[in-house]
């Protein structure tokens, strides 16, 4: 009996001790995960690269305006224009940089604007908009002033890991015609657009901007030639400055008192200063920069006082071409 016992526990230890080893040696097989489907980073591109013009043609091709800014003059108001870009998530900083730099000349021209005479004239009938605003008389990004009925994608192209380009086309008539080539850069995962130039886009040739000819604010026209400036207050009344020249594009003017005018323009005040402007010495540096003349004085206190007691926006420190429609 004892026998039997023992023969059946031994029996049971074994038949346990196999059990155990083969569930050991069993390998758990599950079924292989369904691999993911690859982004088609081509596709990628074409859309991040068309966010531009998908935007500019949703906001009917008007996309920077004029608001009121400091001391009730007009701004060009690139806040908005540059929230919008980056609110698309696919501009780079590079690209909004280099539009900053585009549009600085008419952002200097739109702040000598006073705000009210704009909202009753517009800017249309300043002779000067068309010099440093072109982007108000035509649709820039579109290089017209006729919008395409539609535009489209061509030559999407990967260059690298971090460079893309593709084309973009406008259609007028049912006929595509090459605008713009856009490229692209990766900021991480994401493709953002640097930089937009035209394709087959002839530059018009423009006449250099030359320091010497004539500038105006809201109150004095400078009449400059290589042999001296002038301050015209009206046809009646001219103030004669001689000049020291620095380079093509910069000048010192040299203080005198000599003048073909029937009245005092206050020039000649010290205003109780120890420093103000005395003859033949230089009064101020003169220098041409994205075709604006700007001006800095050396007697800046004077200057102020000048403003302040005399005549206003005499002695700006902007100055911008005066046209002969002017």
């Amino acid at each position: 009996m004892k026998k039997q016992v023992l023969y059946i526990i031994l029996t049971f230890v074994f038949i346990s001790c196999n059990i155990k080893k083969e569930e050991k040696n069993t390998v758990n097989i599950t079924e292989p995960k369904a691999k993911e489907k690859p982004i088609d980073e081509l596709k990628n591109i074409e859309q991040n690269g068309k966010s531009f013009y998908d935007w500019y043609f949703k906001v009917d091709f008007q996309y920077c305006g004029v608001v009121k800014g400091k001391n009730n003059l007009c701004a060009l108001d690139t806040i908005t224009y540059f929230k919008n870009l980056r609110s698309l998530g696919t501009i780079s900083e590079k690209f909004i940089k280099k539009e900053g730099e585009r549009l600085q000349g008419c952002a200097e021209f739109i702040s000598s604007i006073i705000f009210l005479e704009y909202e009753k004239e517009g800017l249309y009938e300043n002779p000067n908009t068309v010099e440093y605003c072109p982007d108000f008389s035509y649709m820039y990004w579109i290089n017209s002033q006729e919008p395409p009925s539609s535009f489209s994608v061509k030559n999407v192209k990967k260059i690298n890991n971090n460079l893309a380009t593709l084309d973009i086309y406008e259609n007028y008539d049912q006929k595509d015609e090459p605008l713009s080539k856009i490229i692209l850069e990766k900021e991480g995962d994401i493709w953002k657009i640097i930089d937009i130039k035209f394709i087959n886009h002839e530059e018009t040739k423009t006449e250099k901007i030359k320091i010497y000819r004539k500038w105006q604010n809201s109150v004095v026209t400078l009449h400059i030639s290589e042999g001296g400036l002038a301050f015209e207050y009206h046809g009646q009344c001219m103030y004669f400055y001689p000049i020291k020249k620095i380079s093509e594009n910069e000048f010192e003017m040299i203080w005198s008192n000599n003048m073909d005018c029937s009245f005092d323009n206050g020039t000649s005040n010290s205003f109780n200063l120890n420093n103000f402007p005395t003859i033949g010495k230089p009064f101020a540096k003169y220098k041409l920069k994205n075709n604006i003349l700007y001006a800095e004085y050396y007697y800046k206190d004077w200057v102020k006082k000048y403003s302040e007691q005399v005549a206003e926006n005499v002695f700006t420190s902007k100055y911008f071409i005066k046209n002969e429609e002017n």
